[in-house]
C-alpha cells in the first residue's frame, strides 16, 4: 500500500514538472539585480511578487552581487544568464549614478529591457532605447520644488546638501530663482559632523527633497517645532497588499525603491501578457529563448545573439500604463517617466506627515486637498509662552527689592489684560513668562548677513513666541515676522526743550525809543521852553493889558512864565493841547515847530510801541520740520537705525532727504541709542537740539518734564503691535482680544495710567506757561512802570499841593489875626468840603492871576 502511494506521488511530481517547463516555455524570463546598495525589503518583495505570479506569462530570478563596480557585477551576470536561462527584462534597484554603466550597455545590445530603478537620469536615456528610468526625471521633480517654494510663498531660502550631485534634483530652481534681492544661499552639510549651527541659523521653515521623506519618524525629535513640508510618490493607502507580499507597514516603512521594483514587476508583467496575448504572430511552444548576457568582441557579436523580440517588448513597454505603487506608470518614447503625480505633505503637530495636496506633472499646479496646520502654529504641551521685550520706561522695568523680582510697566499690564480676555471669550488659559533680550534692542537687520538683532531677532529664532515693546509696524519687520491688531497709533515728531521767556520789563513802555534818544528828548524839551520864555518875553504882543476896561492902564502884564512855557510844551507832545497860547509871531513860530516835532516823536514812539509789542508776542521757535531743516543753528537727531531714522532715510521727500544727509553727516553725532539718552540731550541743549521720536514717547517725557515741549504736527501715522513668529497659532486670539479691550476702553485706561499717573510728580499737563495763559495781551510785569511814573507823579503832586496849601494857611492866619492852627482846620473844613463852591479870598500877596485870557485880552486891545 505504501508503495502505490509512493508510486502516485512521483507520477505527480513528474506530471507537475511537466506542466512547470511547459508553462515556462511559454513565458519569459525577468532578472531582477541587487547588490549591497539596495534594500533588502526590494529584494523580498522581487521574490514574493514573481513567486506569486499566476498568470503564466512571466517568471524570474534574483540575482544578489556582493561587488559595487559595475564591470564585476557584469562579470556575475555572464554565467547567471548562461545556459539558457537568459532574461527578457532586467530590473535593475542599483543607483545610476547618471550613468549607462556595463550592465545597461549589455542590454541595450543584446535588446534586453532594462527597467532602471535609481534616480539619477542617464545622460544617454535618448539613445539607450531599452532602458526605462522608473523613478521621476529630476527636473521635472526640480519644477515641482519650484512650485512648492511659491506655493508655501517663500522668498527667499537656503539649500542645505551633502553632495554636489544632489543638485540635479535642484538644477531648475537654482536656473530659474528670479529674486536676485535675495540670492539663494548654500550650506554644505557634513554626515559625519556636528550641523546644528548651521539648523540653527538657517531652518525656521524646510522642504526634505528626498521622495522617501515620508516616511521619517519625526516622534524622536518633538523640540522640532519648524514648518517642514515634502513631496512624495508612495503612500500608505496599499498597506494591505503590502502585507500580502510580506511586508509590515506599521514597522517598517515603504522605501521609494521597493516601490518601484513592485511597479516594475507589475507594469513589465502586464506589458509581456499584453505582448503575447494580443500578438497572433505568437507561437507560444517556440519563443525565441533570451540571450546571455556576456561582453563580447564586436558590435557584430551583438547583433548576432540580440533578442529577436526586444523591439516587440520594448514597445508594448511603452504602451503599457498601469496604477502602481507609486501612481500613474506611463512612459514617453526616450523611457522617461510622464503623467505622473507627486503627493504634498506637512509634518503636523503629532509629527506625522498629512498630505496636504498633489503636484501634476501635466499641469504643473500643486493642487490643495485639505488644510493641514504648520508644525510651528502648534504650541508644545504645556508649554509657557516666552515673550521677548526691553527695558524701557514706561513700557517693561525689572524691579528688584527683599521681595524678590518682579515686572511692571505698561506692557506687562497689557499681556496680562489681553490673556484675561481670552480665558473671558475662549476658555483658554496660556502661561507665559516675559525676558528681557540680550541686547535691550527692538530689531533691526544685521549688516552684512541674513540675521536680526533684538526681539526680532529672538522671535526669527524661535527664542521666544511674542514680542511686545514700542515696536513700530514695518513693512522690513513684516517681511520677517508677523504683528498683531495695534494696539496704539501714533506718530513722529519733534521734541523741543521751551526756550526761558525774558525777564520781564517795568519800563518796557520806554523800549520803543532808545535811552539816547530820551535824553535828547528831555533837553530838547528844556532847551525849547527856554527859547520859548524868551520870545514871549520880548514879543510885544505878548504884553498884555491886565484890565480890559481901562484903556490906559499903568501897568502890562505877561504871562509866560517858565512854567506856563513848559506847560505848552508838555501838552503839546501829550497832544492833550493847553488853555494858553502865545500872540507874538515869534513865540508862535517857536510853538508851531514844537508842535511839528511833537507830531513826528509822538507818531513814531507809537509806530515803534506797536511794532514792540507784536515782536514780543511773536514766537521765534522753529515750528515745522520745514522751518528746521533751513536753519543751522539748531542740531537734531533720532534713535540710530530706528524706524524713526528709517522715515527719513528711506523717504522720497526733498525736506526728509535733506535732514537725514544732515543727521548723517554730523559730527560729534547727533545719533543717540536709546530715547532716554535723546531725552537726556534735549534737556542738556539748551535749546540748541531737537530730537525725532514717537507722539507716544513725547507724550510721556513732556507729562514729566514740564521744560519740554512737542512742536509741529505729526510727520507720518504708524502703529505699534505684538510681533510673532510667521503662523504664529495663538494670532487670531490675541487679535480679537485687542479689540475687545479697544471697545470696552481698557487700553486707553492702561495708557492714562502709564502715561499719566505712574511715576509722574510733575503733572504738567496742569502747568501752562504764561504765553499760554494769556495770548496776544500786555502783562502786568511788562507795564508795572507806568503804573510807578504815575504813582510818583501823582505823590509829588500831592507833595507840592501841601506845600502850596500850608503857605495859604501861614497868609490867611495872618490876614485874620488867628493862630496857624485854628486857620488850618477853617481852611481844611472849606476846601475839602465839595458842596463849598467859594471861600475866602487870599490876601492881596497871594492873590491869584487875572482869569481873563491872554487871547481874549488881545483881542480887546
Amino acid at each position: 500500500m505504501t508503495s502505490i502511494k509512493i508510486e502516485i506521488v512521483l507520477i505527480l511530481l513528474e506530471l507537475y514538472i511537466k506542466f512547470s517547463a511547459a508553462l515556462r516555455s511559454t513565458s519569459l524570463p525577468i532578472g531582477g539585480l541587487f547588490n549591497g546598495l539596495t534594500l533588502p525589503s526590494s529584494v523580498r518583495v522581487f521574490e514574493k511578487m514573481v513567486q506569486k505570479s499566476s498568470t503564466g506569462f512571466y517568471h524570474g530570478r534574483s540575482l544578489e552581487s556582493s561587488v559595487i563596480d559595475s564591470y564585476s557585477i557584469s562579470l556575475e551576470m555572464c554565467p547567471f544568464t548562461s545556459d539558457n536561462h537568459g532574461i527578457a527584462a532586467l530590473i535593475d534597484a542599483r543607483p545610476t549614478d547618471g550613468i549607462c554603466d556595463t550592465i545597461c550597455l549589455l542590454c541595450n545590445r543584446y535588446n534586453v529591457s532594462h527597467l532602471s530603478i535609481g534616480w539619477e537620469t542617464t545622460e544617454t536615456l535618448p539613445t539607450d532605447l531599452f532602458t526605462f528610468q522608473y523613478h521621476p526625471p529630476p527636473d521635472l521633480i526640480s519644477k515641482a520644488y519650484i512650485e512648492l517654494i511659491k506655493f508655501l510663498q517663500w522668498d527667499k531660502f537656503t539649500i542645505l546638501y551633502e553632495s554636489e550631485k544632489s543638485f540635479k534634483y535642484l538644477e531648475e530652481i537654482i536656473n530659474n530663482w528670479g529674486n536676485p534681492n535675495e540670492p539663494i544661499l548654500f550650506r554644505k552639510l557634513d554626515p559625519e559632523g556636528d550641523n546644528r549651527e548651521a539648523f540653527k541659523e538657517l531652518i525656521k521653515s524646510f522642504i526634505l527633497t528626498s521622495l522617501n521623506a515620508y516616511s521619517l519618524n519625526f516622534h524622536e525629535i518633538p523640540a522640532l517645532m519648524a514648518n517642514v513640508s515634502t513631496l512624495h510618490l508612495t503612500t500608505h493607502i496599499n498597506d494591505v497588499k503590502w502585507k500580502d507580499l510580506g511586508i509590515n507597514t506599521d514597522n517598517e516603512p515603504i522605501q521609494l525603491e521597493t516601490a518601484l521594483v513592485a511597479d516594475a514587476i507589475n507594469h513589465v508583467g502586464k506589458a509581456i501578457r499584453g505582448m503575447m496575448g494580443d500578438s497572433r504572430s505568437f507561437n507560444f511552444m517556440n519563443i525565441p529563448p533570451p540571450p546571455e548576457l556576456c561582453v563580447r568582441g564586436s558590435k557584430t557579436d551583438y547583433e548576432e545573439v540580440a533578442w529577436p523580440l526586444g523591439n516587440e517588448l520594448r514597445a508594448a513597454l511603452t504602451q503599457t500604463t498601469i496604477k502602481g505603487f507609486t501612481g500613474f506608470i506611463d512612459f514617453d518614447e526616450f523611457g522617461k517617466r510622464k503623467n505622473f503625480h507627486l503627493h504634498f505633505s506637512k509634518l503636523d503637530g503629532n509629527s506625522r506627515f498629512v498630505s496636504a495636496g498633489s503636484w501634476d506633472s501635466r499641469t504643473n499646479i500643486i493642487t490643495t486637498e485639505r488644510i493641514v496646520n504648520d508644525r510651528s502654529k502648534v504650541l508644545k504641551p504645556n508649554s509657557k509662552i516666552r515673550i521677548a521685550t526691553k527695558k524701557d520706561l514706561p513700557y517693561f522695568e525689572i524691579v528688584e527689592n527683599s521681595n524678590g523680582t518682579f515686572y511692571r510697566g505698561f506692557v506687562v499690564d497689557l499681556i496680562e489684560a489681553i490673556f484675561k480676555q481670552i480665558k473671558n471669550e475662549t476658555n483658554i488659559e496660556l502661561e507665559y513668562e516675559f525676558y528681557k533680550v540680550a541686547d535691550n534692542k527692538l530689531g533691526n537687520p544685521i549688516p552684512e548677513s541674513k540675521k536680526w538683532d533684538g526681539i526680532i531677532g529672538d522671535l526669527i529664532e524661535h527664542k521666544a513666541e511674542l514680542g511686545v515693546a514700542d515696536l513700530t509696524v514695518t513693512a522690513e519687520r513684516l517681511a520677517a515676522v508677523d504683528f498683531s491688531t495695534p494696539f496704539m497709533v501714533l506718530g513722529v515728531s519733534m521734541l523741543f526743550k521751551q526756550t526761558e521767556p525774558p525777564p520781564p520789563d517795568m519800563f518796557s513802555f520806554m523800549k520803543p525809543l532808545s535811552l539816547d534818544v530820551w535824553l535828547y528828548l528831555a533837553t530838547t524839551f528844556i532847551v525849547i521852553s527856554f527859547i520859548l520864555l524868551i520870545c514871549a518875553r520880548m514879543s510885544l504882543d505878548d504884553w498884555v493889558n491886565p484890565h480890559p476896561c481901562n484903556l490906559e492902564p499903568e501897568n502890562l502884564q505877561n504871562i509866560w512864565s517858565l512854567y506856563n512855557c513848559m506847560w505848552l510844551n508838555v501838552g503839546a507832545i501829550m497832544t492833550q493841547g493847553c488853555d494858553i497860547l502865545p500872540r507874538g509871531p515869534g513865540s508862535r513860530w517857536v510853538v508851531g515847530m514844537w508842535w511839528f516835532f511833537s507830531m513826528i516823536v509822538t507818531a513814531s514812539y507809537m509806530a515803534n510801541m506797536s511794532t514792540f509789542m507784536r515782536n514780543n508776542r511773536r514766537n521765534n521757535d522753529i515750528e515745522d520740520v520745514k522751518a528746521l531743516s533751513e536753519q543751522t543753528k539748531v542740531s537734531y537727531g533720532a534713535v540710530q537705525n530706528s524706524a524713526t531714522y528709517k522715515l527719513f532715510k528711506n523717504s522720497n521727500d526733498t525736506i526728509y532727504k535733506k535732514i537725514s544727509m544732515v543727521m548723517d553727516t554730523s559730527r560729534p553725532s547727533v545719533f543717540t541709542l536709546s530715547n532716554e539718552d535723546g531725552v537726556n540731550r534735549v534737556l542738556k541743549g539748551k535749546g540748541k537740539y531737537a530730537f525725532f521720536m514717537e507722539s507716544s514717547a513725547i507724550d510721556y517725557y513732556t507729562k514729566r518734564h514740564c521744560n519740554l515741549k512737542m512742536v509741529g504736527p505729526k510727520l507720518d501715522s504708524k502703529e505699534y503691535g505684538i510681533a510673532m513668529p510667521k503662523n504664529f497659532p495663538r494670532r487670531s486670539l490675541i487679535d480679537h482680544a485687542i479689540l475687545s479691550l479697544q471697545q470696552i476702553g481698557e487700553l486707553t485706561r492702561l495708557k492714562t495710567k502709564w502715561w499719566e499717573i505712574e511715576d509722574n510728580v510733575a503733572h504738567c499737563e496742569n502747568i501752562k506757561s504764561d504765553g499760554e495763559q494769556d495770548i496776544g495781551s500786555l502783562q502786568m510785569a511788562n507795564t508795572s512802570g507806568i503804573f510807578l511814573v504815575l504813582g510818583v507823579g501823582g505823590i509829588l503832586g500831592l507833595f507840592v499841593a501841601i506845600i502850596e496849601f500850608l503857605l495859604y494857611i501861614k497868609k490867611m492866619s495872618a490876614k485874620d489875626g488867628v493862630t496857624f492852627y485854628e486857620a488850618l482846620i477853617r481852611e481844611w473844613r472849606v476846601s475839602l468840603n465839595p458842596r463849598e463852591l467859594h471861600k475866602q479870598a487870599a490876601p492881596p500877596g497871594s492873590a491869584i492871576p487875572a482869569s481873563t485870557t491872554p487871547s481874549t485880552q488881545g483881542a480887546l486891545s
